[in-house]
Formats: C-alpha cells, structure tokens, sequence
C-alpha cells in the first residue's frame, strides 16, 4: 500500500538513484521502498543492497527467441553516427570521460530550481549519456531501466492502492491524410503533413500526461502515429471521458479525416504485470479503432456526415488557396531547414484552419529554430530539442539543457544548377522556387539516371506484432515491460536516426534525390529519383540486419525487413503511388523461401525476390550495364528477359515448383553464343562467362536466369533514355 505524493518528486529520487549507482556513489537518501521497488523492476525479490549492473551492455535484439549471437553496445554519448549505434563483437565499460559527463550533466540538473526542469534535465542526461550504459537487465540500458521505474513509481505515488494502468493512443486516418493531396503540390506539403502528424501525436501524449498529473518519464513511446504511457491505475476509468474531448477536438479540426483510438489495461499491480497485459492493452486499442468516434453523443457524431462547402473562389475564378494546406507546406519549408525544436507545454488557443489548431487545443504549441538563442534555453515554458546532434551543447551542463529528439527530416533541395534545369521542363512553377527549397518530384524524376521516373520505397519489420509478443525473452514483472521499452528505442534510433542520414548521404554524394516521407517506430516511406531507391533499400535492409545482429547479412536473420518500390511519372498521384508501393510490400510479405520462411523480401518492378536474390540481381545489373557500355550489343537485354520469361517455374496441383528445362535452355546457349560472337573481342569472353552463369547445369537448378531477368529490365530502364538532354 501507498500514499500520494508528488509524482515529480518521486520519479526524480528514482533517476538520481540510479545515476548514483552507475557512477558507484553511495546514495544514503533511498528509502526502504524504493530499493525494494528497484529490485522488483529487474524481475528479483528485494535484497539489502541496490541492484548491481552488468559490466557491459548486450544488444536489446540478443533477448529475441530466435536467437542473436552475443554483441554488444559501445557505451558512448548518444550521436547518429556508424561507431555509435551499431553493436560490437567485443565487450566494453563505460570510460571515464563518459562517467564524467554523466557527474557533470546529474549536477547541472540538481541545480536546476523548478522541479519539473530539474525532473526534465535529469532525463535528458540519462538519455544522452546512460542509453547505452548496462543496467541490472541484460539488453537493456541504464535510461530505459530507469525511466520505467521512475514512471511504476510515479504512477503508484498518485494512488492509495499502488495499481497502475497502461493507456495507449492510435492515430488513424494517416494515410489517407498524407497522401490525399495533388501530385502537383505533394512536395511543397509532404514533409510538413508527415511531420504535423508525428506532433499531433504526442500533443496528443502530453495532453494525457497533464491530465493524468503525470511527468514526462510516463511517456515510454511516442512515434509512427502510436504512444503509450504508465498512469494511476484510477485513471482507467477516465478513458471514455478522454476518447469524448479528443474527438471533439480532432473532428473540428480535421471533419473526421483523423481519429486518435485510445485504449487502457484494468489496474494491475506492477509484479503481475505479463505477455497479457500488453495484449490486453493492443486488443482496447483496436476495438477503440473500429468504432471511430462512437463516445461522441448523436448530434456531434453527425458532424461527421454533414457535406463540405467548397472553399470560396479567388478574384481570377481559382479555388482559394486551402489554409490547412498552405500551413503544412510553410511547415516542411521549415523543417528543412530546423535545428531545434521548441515545446511549449502552456500553449492558448490558437485561430483559424492552421496546423497549429488542433496542437494548440491539446495545450502545446511547437516552433521550429533553424539555431539556439539565449532566452530560450532560459524559457521555463519550453522544452527544448535538437533535431539534429550538432545542435547539441558539447558541454554536459549546458547540454542537460537540450533534449535530442532524431526525426528523418531530409529532402533533396534545390542547387544553383537545378534551377537552370528546372526552367527548360517546368517554366511556370519554377518561378515560385528558389535555391534551398525542397526539389518538386518532376525534378526528381528529370534527375534520374535513364527513364526519368520517381520510385515510391515502403518498408518495415516483419513480424513485429511477434516480436514484442512472444518473440522476446523477458522477466517477470514490470521489468518485462522495460524490455518492450528497450525495442521501442532501438528501432526508433534506426529508423528516425540512421535511416535519416543514410538519406542524408545519398543527397550530398549522389546524383539525383531522395525525399524522406516518413520513417519512424519500424517502417518508412520514400520517394526519389527512381535509379536510387532500390540500391538504398539493400542498404537499409543489410544495415538493419548487421545493426541488430552485429554482423553482417545471413541467410535466415532472426529479425527481418521487406520492401515494395514502384516506379511513376512524377505526375502519378500520390495516393496512388502510395497503395501501388502498398501493395508491392504486401507482396513481399507474401514471399516464401525454398526453406518454408517468409517475408525477408523485396518487390521491384513487379518481381518479388528474396534480399539475397536482389543482391545477386544487382550484381547482374552491373554487368550487364558495363558490357552495354563496352560496346555489348543493346538486344543483350531482351534476351535475357526473354529467357527469364520463359524459364519461370511451374507448379504442380500440391503448389510445389516443378524444375522446367526446356527450350529456352538451348536457345539461351544458341542467342548468347551469337551475341557472344557480335562483341567486341575485348569482351566477347565476358557474354560466354554470362551464358554459362545462366545455363550450366548448375544455373539451371539454381534458376540464375530470374533475377537475370530482372536485372536486365533494370539496366534496361537505366539505359534507355539516357541520352534525353540534360
């Protein structure tokens, strides 16, 4: 049994309990029960001393059922770098330097004299030095760890029972709020809706943070359109209330198009928590999504069919301009450009059909900073976050200041060079752009290598549901929950970390762009010009693997991604780019290995092949464009398609493939031998090496000749229309 107290308070004694311990301090100030509690949350039964910590801290992905060879976590300052991120083979401790800067950034927040700022810096300190530091729990860090023992113990300070409760919010409508838009226009708002609606999500978590007179540490996850948070047990029977003004909210911001599905467990005590509980949590969340606004009483729920006048005509007979609209795109102009981004937690009301509405009516109101200022490291009403880690103060006391916050903002931007270009194939919009703002998608396509197209990328973790189910290895109690917590952190550090500045580079160093949609909690969506996407996906993908595993690909990783890409005219529309790339993932996740597996794929030009496959397929596609460019006969490329074409398996009445050796063997041997003999002599033996690869007797059992195939029809595209001006 407990009794209230400020959950504030409680929740820093509980962070400054485990920084002490991490820097092997004596803490003579924690009590009885919070000791007993620290032992609870790592799944032990209490003991005279504090919970020790492992010597080094294993990958979150080595507790997966399938099983990860041992690799482990450099402990290191949090940046998105290679060296950073990515586990080792080997073990390591924390340094000293990395202890110092854990001291230093602790007495920067102890000197803080506003309890929440002191509560808020503390956990940006943990969270910049500590998450990668080893806890109690192996494959989880020290941040994790002790950011959900602060949150148990918050929770259970505002109740007399000691119950607690998980509350989780769903934000539907997302797609069809993203991509409903002109494809003349989708780049100037793209970037801004897929952003407002990763802010709408967590105003939306802080909204439920005030309300449940909660801290900041009770928001465990706030991303791909989902948050969770720990909150008094009591607080479950507030839900339907909540589910009312949210909906309020949202409708007269958006008329229904967008829906935020709330859902919570019954009160449990903190050791009973199980597998179930998070089920439970999932199952409330989704009977909520299909009853979309159904807590609103009959006259508000009819809003939502009343018809929409259209807006009012300009003076010149033009629809007017769409506020909402114009707001999004001033939006993502900023973003690309933002260094920081300010969180004001006491925000009014604020007028007219903006992006700002439905935020500022959760009480939070956000503005972006292209660099710091002064005053507003000094603003108690704000919190701060670096979007990117130059941002950051170098030094632990002024950086305890400044929270990181990774969002893939990146997007190709207009060059000086670009504009000449942009003029010769579209005149009249390329008076209303300039050098720096977010390069249109027919820009994209023209700066394509071959077919001027744009490839629309979409892709995410297989299985997932399975993973934070019954995938992971966990201990009893509420500690099982931190290890949920730990895989929520890693996969958003790849995909809203890493993920972004893979995009970055092919920007800087590559020839033609890409635009980041969206990447966040475990999938991504993006557009560019089309030659890039498909060698970026392998590279997202093997990253993936080797940041999970600590290695590089294998044949059966015990965590996997799968892709669809499309390729359109930059005048496509969006939203159909986006259920053709949908449908190729699905397509993807419908792929059967010869092994039984499946996902772990790739859908590119309407071909679905396993990750190493596609490898082999570019591989192909290599050679084939540098014996094109040496002088190889261009009718190479169709023939090749055409024996793939003919050479696709068969099936039996069971499903099984049956092995076809036919004609298309002997007249692979003949077209190649001949195309062999129409090279020149410098490469003529580089298409008999080709032939043989294709059908020896080996390459007729391995059906090389597929994803031969397809790599013809790529080098095809890349080739044709290569000469178009420039």
């Amino acid at each position: 049994m407990t009794h209230a107290y400020d959950p504030s308070i409680v929740a820093r004694q509980v962070l400054h309990s485990w920084t002490l311990a991490a820097l092997d301090e004596r803490n003579d100030a924690v009590s009885e029960s919070l000791r007993q509690s620290a032992w609870r949350v790592v799944g032990q039964q209490p003991q005279a001393t504090w919970p020790s910590l492992q010597p080094a801290l294993s990958s979150v992905f080595t507790r997966l059922r399938a099983g990860v060879t041992d690799c482990w976590q450099p402990p290191a300052m949090l940046l998105c770098r290679e060296e950073v991120l990515f586990p080792q083979a080997t073990k390591q401790s924390p340094s000293v330097e990395l202890k110092e800067a854990l001291r230093l950034g602790l007495a920067a927040a102890q000197d803080e004299t506003d309890p929440t700022r002191r509560l808020e810096r503390l956990l940006i300190t943990l969270q910049r030095y500590a998450w990668a530091w080893p806890s109690p729990l192996p494959g989880v860090s020290l941040y994790d760890l002790a950011r959900l023992h602060a949150a148990v113990q918050a929770a259970q300070a505002a109740t007399t029972d000691g119950l607690i409760c998980l509350l989780g919010g769903d934000l539907s409508g997302l797609q069809e709020f993203l991509y409903s838009i002109p494809a003349a226009g989708a780049a100037r708002q793209l970037r801004g809706r897929s952003f407002y609606l990763q802010l709408l999500t967590e105003a939306c978590a802080y909204w439920v943070l005030r309300n449940s007179g909660m801290p900041l540490c009770n928001l465990l996850y706030a991303g791909g359109g989902r948050f969770y948070a720990v909150l008094p047990g009591s607080v479950a029977t507030q839900v339907l209330k909540w589910r009312q003004h949210l909906g309020r909210i949202l409708l007269q911001s958006h008329d229904g198009s967008l829906y935020l599905a709330l859902g919570s467990t019954k009160p449990f005590a903190p050791e009973q928590y199980t597998d179930e509980t998070w089920r439970e949590l999932s199952e409330a969340i989704d009977h909520d999504k299909r009853r979309r606004f159904a807590a609103l009483d009959d006259n508000e729920f009819a809003r939502m069919f009343q018809p929409r006048p259209p807006r009012p005509p300009r003076s010149d007979g033009r629809e007017a301009p769409d506020a909402l609209g114009e707001s999004l795109a001033e939006l993502g102009r900023q973003l690309t450009r933002a260094a920081v981004l300010a969180v004001n937690l006491t925000a009014s009301q604020s007028d007219g059909a903006t992006w700002r509405r439905a935020i500022t009516a959760l009480g939070v109101d956000y503005r972006l900073s292209e660099e710091l200022s002064p005053s507003s490291v000094r603003s108690l009403s704000q919190r701060l976050l670096a979007l990117n880690d130059d941002t950051v103060p170098q030094l632990p006391a002024a950086a305890s200041a400044i929270g990181q916050r990774y969002t893939v903002t990146e997007a190709y931007r207009l060059r000086e060079d670009d504009l000449s270009i942009y003029h010769r194939i579209d005149r009249e919009q390329a008076q209303e752009v300039q050098v720096g703002d977010v390069a249109p998608f027919n820009l994209l396509a023209h700066l394509s290598e071959g077919v001027p197209r744009i490839a629309v990328l979409r892709m995410d973790v297989d299985n997932l549901g399975d993973l934070f189910g019954k995938g992971l290895q966990r201990p009893d109690g509420i500690g099982g929950l931190a290890v949920t917590a730990a895989l929520s952190s890693a996969l958003s550090r790849f995909f809203e970390g890493w993920v972004g500045e893979l995009c970055r580079q092919q920007n800087q160093h590559g020839k033609g762009g890409i635009y980041a949609v969206y990447s966040g909690g475990d999938d991504l969506f993006l557009v560019g010009s089309w030659h890039l996407i498909p060698e970026l996906a392998q590279r997202i993908r093997n990253d993936f693997i080797r940041y999970a595993t600590g290695a590089g690909p294998t044949a059966q990783p015990p965590v996997s991604l799968s892709a669809g890409i499309t390729l359109h005219q930059a005048g496509y529309p969006l939203y159909q780019a986006a259920d053709d790339a949908g449908n190729a993932l699905d397509a993807a996740k419908a792929y059967r290995h010869p092994d039984g597996r499946s996902k772990d794929a790739i859908t590119f030009l309407g071909q679905t092949l396993s990750w190493d496959t596609f490898a082999q397929a570019a591989r192909f596609k290599d050679e084939l464009l540098d014996l094109i460019a040496n002088g190889a006969p261009r009718g190479l490329l169709m023939t090749v398609q055409r024996l793939a074409l003919l050479a696709r398996p068969r099936y039996n009445r069971a499903g099984a493939a049956q092995l076809t050796v036919g004609s298309w063997v002997w007249q692979g041997a003949y077209q190649l031998t001949r195309l062999a003999e129409r090279s020149p002599e410098s490469i003529r033996s580089r298409v008999v090496d080709l032939r043989e690869q294709l059908i020896s007797p080996e390459a007729i059992m391995q059906r090389t000749v597929i994803p031969a195939g397809l790599a013809a029809r790529w080098a095809q595209l890349l080739v044709r229309g290569s000469e178009r001006e420039r």
